[in-house]
């Protein structure tokens, strides 16, 4: 590494990630107001514009460890996964790296930065699959029960929970922190904890790590999850619910509402389905 700049953004940004990530593994410290203002703070206001600087200053390693958990995840669900969540995707990085594997699934990315879903989309551009950015929490996802087959989830707070309520069974998630490598082990134990998986694997890659852990049940004994309707906005509402009743939603012109009356505003051209952006329509 060349740039005395580079090496200190690596070095501040491990240190840093390295302090944070054990926390994140745990339900009742992310769940914890103060913890998400913090997260938000970090990846918004302070990292949110050069986080690309970030990525570069790894110089090739950032997704390393993803990569991994990329070919495990081939290697165990072959070409059935149609659907992919991106949770937390920051400048669209994992996407990209993910069509490379499943050039035929669709992806629905989801972050709750407004900055970030701009990087994301414009990272995304040329991809021929469809790619979805919708502006949601972690915690609540606006996805039904069982609609996924493959979790991502890098650098970012997890919440496995719910992670696992979206998969189906058999379904895959990969979770990364590209520069807490020295926690690999620990994370591991912590994703287990939860009791929520049939499978939990990872190792340390390079700098970082990732952990595999695969929902109880035959994915090969499950119909593929099929994605419909005529246009992408059509097709993006048929994935997509209420994060609060879990309902299904259309789309209409600037909005999305669902049965059972909650309407959801489109700012810049991302669906906002948050709970707290919600109107009641109902009369």
């Amino acid at each position: 590494m060349g740039n005395p700049f580079a090496r200190l953004g690596l070095f501040l940004s491990q240190i840093l990630f390295s302090m944070i990530t054990p926390f994140l593994l745990m339900p009742k410290i992310t769940k914890l107001r103060f913890t998400r203002l913090l997260i938000a703070f970090c990846f918004g206001r302070a990292y949110g514009s050069r986080y690309q600087t970030i990525i570069d200053s790894f110089q090739g390693k950032y997704g390393s460890a993803m990569v991994k958990g990329l070919t495990k995840t081939k290697t165990i669900a072959g070409n059935r996964v149609s659907v992919v969540a991106d949770c937390g995707t920051g400048t669209g990085f994992v996407t990209r790296q993910a069509v490379e594997y499943f050039p035929h699934a669709t992806f629905i990315a989801f972050d709750l930065l407004l900055g970030m879903l701009r990087q994301a989309r414009n990272n995304c551009e040329g991809i021929v699959t469809d790619v979805f950015h919708v502006r949601a929490d972690n915690f609540a996802l606006p996805l039904a029960d069982q609609s996924v087959d493959l979790l991502l989830s890098q650098n970012t707070m997890p919440c496995f929970a719910e992670f696992a309520r979206v998969c189906r069974p058999g379904a895959i998630i990969i979770y990364v922190d590209s520069s807490a490598g020295w926690i690999a082990d620990l994370a591991k134990r912590l994703v287990k904890k939860h009791g929520l998986f049939e499978r939990v694997t990872g190792e340390r890659v390079d700098l970082g790590f990732y952990v595999l852990a695969q929902k109880a049940g035959d994915a090969n004994n499950s119909n593929i999850i099929s994605v419909k309707g005529e246009t992408k906005q059509q097709r993006m509402a048929g994935l997509l619910r209420c994060p609060l009743d879990k309902s299904k939603v259309v789309v209409e012109q600037d909005h999305l509402y669902c049965e059972h009356h909650h309407q959801y505003p489109i700012r810049d051209g991302f669906p906002v389905m948050l709970g707290e952006s919600a109107i009641s329509t109902a009369k």
